[in-house]
């Protein structure tokens, strides 16, 4: 490491506020996993960028977002408070590298340090941020922010905003838009909010009646590390997927989602996935461009057993609709609802398999002529299976991400090993290709699923409808 710059800011706003219901949640998550959970990454820098540059940058991203300068207490109650700082010092690393040394190499680490490194909500500033030198010429950035800070799309949110920050001067060229964390949890605690909330956990509870509180059966010795990860790339997958899509008019993140609960069905023996999909939540009013977690999950569930694999989709798509009304909410009631439930069943509820699609272009389909069989059945070969890396950071039971690369399906299954096993994670992985492609062309493709034998195998009463 070379220098560390103290780079100084000054926003408006400042005091102690309840945090927001995104706040809460990730909190929660950090709690259970022990750590951090952060976003970020690394990009090279264009040809004569100057520290001065990277400075007013920060400067102003910091002062501009409110998320960006708070730290949190806790109360002696154990209700977290979100504290604002109108000033202060935020670090910059200046990290100097050799003439042999590849900078994006050496930015990877520095991001993986910033990503695995302690974080305290209550000292800390929620940014941390690197260049990586040669000399007097900045090769590359790295920069990560805890969740609790920012999301997927508020990253996006924030990166929109530099188009007003004069690079040269750090001058600010137009106000700030979006609504900020004070804002939001006050909005959250009035008459209209709390309404959206209770009617979210109405929702949540009708769906988890209609479905037994544990996916799997089954518990294993589990390996070491116990979580382990499986990435999947499938331009066969990709292909069919399009196929369905032009046929059903469902997007492919619908489709996905229906194939993933078919893999489910076949490994867990249960014809009815319950499966929880995230929803931005920047479709409400005020909150597109505004810089804090608003990302929340929602259940579909998703009955795979004895239909065709274009009505599963539609299922999913709707489904997916009805969580996209349904992911706003203070997260405290929907644990209470959870606690409720699983005392009258007399077993916890514990709905830990998720799916999260990652791609802006989730609902479109390929432009051009739709995939013949020949060429569905020609990139069946060039699919590859990658596992790893592996880890001990506590995580869902199955959680799938669907990665924004172009031309293909690329998806992340991480398991819980103590419930589904290596060759079932790969099994649930190579049914969700197999009925893809199965599907591409025939539209009464049976999903092989059977509600009798998923029931045998399940060995438990059929689920309420």
């Amino acid at each position: 490491m070379g220098d560390r710059i103290l780079v100084p800011f000054s926003g408006e706003g400042s005091g102690e506020c309840e945090v927001t219901w995104g706040q809460r949640n990730i909190l929660r998550m950090m709690q259970l996993a022990g750590e951090a959970v952060m976003i970020g990454g690394t990009i090279p820098l264009e040809e004569g960028t100057t520290v001065e540059q990277i400075v007013h940058l920060l400067a102003f991203i910091v002062e501009r977002n409110h998320s960006l300068r708070t730290r949190y207490r806790i109360r002696e109650d154990g209700e977290p408070m979100q504290v604002l700082s109108s000033s202060g010092e935020v670090a910059l690393d200046i990290v100097d590298i050799g003439p042999d040394e590849d900078p994006a190499e050496v930015a990877e680490k520095v991001r993986a340090g910033y990503e695995h490194g302690p974080f305290d909500i209550a000292t800390d500033w929620p940014v941390k941020m690197a260049v990586i030198r040669r000399g007097e010429e900045l090769l590359y950035f790295a920069a990560m922010y805890p969740h609790i800070a920012i999301d997927g799309l508020g990253f996006e949110a924030l990166v929109g905003d530099l188009a007003n920050l004069d690079r040269e001067t750090g001058a600010h060229l137009a106000p700030r838009e979006g609504m900020q964390p004070f804002d939001l949890a006050r909005q959250q605690q009035t008459p209209t909010a709390l309404r959206q909330s209770a009617a979210s956990v109405a929702y949540w509870e009708k769906m988890v009646r209609q479905v037994q509180g544990r996916r799997f059966d089954t518990e294993y010795e589990p390996r070491d590390p116990q979580w382990w990860d499986l990435t999947f790339d499938s331009k066969a997958a990709y292909l069919a997927a399009t196929c369905i899509a032009a046929r059903t008019g469902a997007n492919t993140g619908s489709i996905l989602l229906g194939a993933h609960a078919v893999g489910l069905a076949k490994v867990s023996g249960k014809s009815t996935s319950a499966i929880r999909t995230f929803v931005s939540n920047r479709f409400r009013p005020g909150l597109r461009e505004t810089v804090t977690p608003l990302l929340a999950s929602c259940l579909c569930l998703v009955d795979v057993a004895d239909t065709d694999f274009d009505t599963v989709a539609l299922r999913a798509w709707q489904a997916q609709l009805k969580a996209g009304k349904y992911a706003y909410f203070d997260p405290r009631d929907l644990l209470a609802m959870f606690d409720r439930v699983g005392a009258e069943r007399d077993e916890e509820v514990d709905l830990l398999c998720y799916f999260n699609d990652l791609r802006r272009a989730s609902a479109a389909v390929r432009p051009g002529p739709l995939p013949t069989p020949e060429e569905i059945e020609a990139a069946l070969p060039l699919t590859t299976l990658t596992w790893g890396p592996h880890t001990d950071v506590p995580d869902a039971q199955t959680f799938m991400e669907l990665n924004p690369v172009p031309d293909t399906v690329n998806f992340l299954l991480r398991v819980d090993t103590e419930k589904v096993t290596p060759e079932e994670q790969e099994q649930i992985v190579r049914e969700m290709e197999r009925i893809l492609v199965a599907a591409a062309f025939d539209p009464a493709c049976p999903t092989g699923i059977s509600a009798q034998a998923a029931l045998s195998a399940s060995g438990a009463p059929a689920p309420a409808q």
